[in-house]
């Protein structure tokens, strides 16, 4: 627009929105998003950020966004950084997950709001290119005063969507510059990133046959088509480029590969599973594709597995690592039973019931089907009816005018885990007993039954037996639900634990980090009363705020974690975790400084710690 930005500011204060009209339509629609909400164009902007708490809990529910994210986001930055650009990746609502600062950057503000954890929405700071972006679900420009606060006149972004495996957003990339100047190159690269993080989501879809199509035989690149097949030929995945050039909805139509395809599903076993090269595929309107296969299931560039007839493959992947082989044999008896007999997981908060119930279904004959979860104690009692049962339109004050379907009856075909079964109200048990019987549903405000066929998952963490006989509990619906019980052990009664976090790390880095010694020590020593969900968001805590390209180490992990070991280490020998803290500290530190002969720098090295911290645990011992 050609009007002094200074003047279209002025105007628009003053009620009149003639040239602030003219502004590209996502940030004229952001400037009267920002009015609505009464923000002020002027004046200073107070950054607000995640405390560590809600850090820990942010981080860990985006960690797989962020590990599909971490190699593209790295590329981006080192090409642009140079030329003065700062990368930012946000969730949807524009909390700032990662953070890459150029080496260039002078402009304060710019540098903080550059940080992890920052609360970027448009309610708490105005008009970005990265809240633009998601509204309008493309890329947008935000440069100088076009931002609605005139705090951020020096900043020019520029932010596209991230869209996940079905096209919904998950995230924005950000890059910011002090410079006006539009830099085409930038952007370019800035869209190939978006791109190439769906791609990488669609990649890590679990049991899928990951494909890329395209003219001839160009280059591999980010413009290409990438689907994601199940082996029940349902399309699961499709990047933008697939989804725009096939006319496709995945978050509102189920889509089979004869919905797209001329060929047999069998071509991509015969051709690219098997033979393993590139083929062709042709397109119901006639088009001829240029195909190969990315990934197969739970593999990653591996070898293929054994096929024995289409649709079915041997999964030859290795078992998953619970840190405890009891708990694989139990699951490995579940698989034999599970669509026979109900399973019930019995377990403490935290020892990954869930996990084992996926599992289950993910390698029964309901994987085509829909897992359905329902936590039965995180619903309040007046909502979980609603929840599991569904209802018909008008059934209460506030339903919804179309009605909405129930956990049940999205279960059908599939599965219907129902975690803390335990605290299922009494009422809602002899509807849910009578549903097991005649396998059967009614919706609320319904007198009509609708037929229903799901594989049922429990678990709980209480004793269903002392619930019995307090009156909390059904005996009926107990021996219905308990067809084979399962019972997980805390992680303190896991052997290799230090093997589990291992594992854990590598799946949260991408195989970039590993742990130091006095690290792993101190894990194995810990009583983890939060099981495995807490050693997981430790490690993610850890792996997160830890410098780049080092060693995981003891002080990385969350102070509370050490605070504990401390006052435990505190306790007589009895009450006590065999001495834990003080025993991990002097046993560790006295074996890497012998095997180094009295040499601090090498027993640092090998501890994987700096010189000062090393100095600073002989000190403390020392006092």
């Amino acid at each position: 627009m050609h009007a002094s930005m200074s003047l279209v500011r002025q105007e628009f204060q003053n009620g009149d929105h003639t040239l602030a009209s003219m502004l590209e339509t996502p940030v004229y629609e952001s400037w009267l998003r920002c009015l609505a909400q009464k923000l002020p164009m002027d004046g200073p902007v107070d950054y607000d950020f995640m405390s560590t708490d809600q850090l820990k809990d942010v981080l860990p529910r985006w960690q797989p966004l962020i590990n599909s994210s971490r190699k593209h986001l790295d590329a981006l930055h080192k090409s642009i950084s140079g030329a003065g650009w700062s990368v930012l990746f946000t969730d949807q609502q524009c909390n700032a997950l990662r953070v890459y600062q150029s080496k260039n950057v002078t402009e304060q503000r710019i540098v903080q709001a550059f940080r992890q954890g920052a609360k970027l929405s448009e309610s708490n700071i105005g008009t970005t290119a990265m809240s633009c972006a998601l509204a309008a679900k493309r890329f947008v420009r935000v440069c100088g005063e076009e931002h609605y606060r005139s705090a951020h006149r020096n900043f020019n972004c520029a932010a596209v969507p991230v869209f996940d495996a079905i096209g919904r957003v998950c995230g924005t990339v950000d890059i910011t510059n002090e410079s006006p100047l539009a830099d085409v190159g930038a952007y370019y690269l800035l869209e190939a990133c978006a791109r190439n993080i769906q791609i990488e989501l669609i990649r890590a879809i679990p049991d899928a046959i990951v494909i890329q199509l395209r003219a001839g035989h160009q280059p591999v690149g980010a413009d290409h088509l990438v689907l994601a097949f199940s082996y029940d030929q349902q399309l699961v995945g499709a990047n933008y480029i697939a989804q725009r050039f096939l006319r496709l909805d995945l978050q509102h139509q189920q889509v089979q590969f004869n919905d797209l395809f001329v060929d047999s599903f069998s071509t991509l076993f015969d051709k690219g599973l098997l033979k393993g090269y590139p083929f062709s595929l042709t397109l119901l309107g006639g088009i001829s594709l240029q195909t190969e296969v990315l990934d197969l299931p739970g593999q990653s560039g591996a070898s293929v597995p054994v096929s024995t007839t289409v649709g079915k493959v041997i999964d030859q992947s290795p078992a998953r690592d619970y840190g405890d082989s009891r708990i694989q044999t139990s699951v490995d008896k579940s698989l034999r039973v599970i669509g026979r007999l109900p399973v019930l997981l019995l377990g403490e908060s935290g020892v990954g019931k869930e996990v084992i119930a996926r599992e289950l279904h993910d390698n029964s004959a309901a994987a085509s089907g829909a897992f359905v979860s329902l936590n039965c104690a995180s619903i309040p009692e007046t909502l979980i009816e609603s929840e599991l049962f569904g209802y018909e339109k008008g059934a209460f004050t506030g339903a919804n005018r179309d009605g909405r379907i129930g956990k049940i009856q999205q279960a059908n075909g599939g599965t219907l885990f129902l975690d803390e079964i335990g605290d299922m109200p009494v009422a809602l048990q002899t509807r849910l007993l009578r549903v097991l019987e005649t396998r059967e549903v009614e919706r609320l405000g319904s007198a009509k039954p609708l037929p229903v066929d799901f594989q049922l998952i429990c678990a709980t963490n209480k004793d269903l037996a002392a619930s019995i006989d307090c009156g909390d509990f059904r005996q009926d619906l107990f021996y219905r639900i308990n067809g084979y019980e399962v019972r997980i052990p805390p992680l303190r009664e896991r052997p290799d634990i230090q093997g589990l976090a291992k594992r854990i790390l590598q799946d949260v880095s991408n195989g970039t980090r590993e742990f130091s010694h006095a690290a792993l020590e101190f894990i194995a020593a810990y009583p983890w009363p939060g099981n495995v969900r807490e050693l997981r968001n430790a490690i993610v805590y850890a792996d997160t705020l830890a410098e780049p390209d080092t060693l995981i180490d003891m002080e990385d992990l969350p102070d509370n974690l050490q605070h504990q070991m401390n006052d435990q280490a505190q306790l007589s020998p009895a009450e006590s975790n065999s001495g834990m803290i003080n025993e991990v500290y002097e046993k560790t530190i006295r074996q890497a400084i012998d095997m180094c002969d009295g040499n601090i720098t090498q027993a640092a090295k090998k501890l994987g710690i700096s010189r000062a911290t090393l100095y600073r645990r002989i000190g403390n011992k020392s006092t």
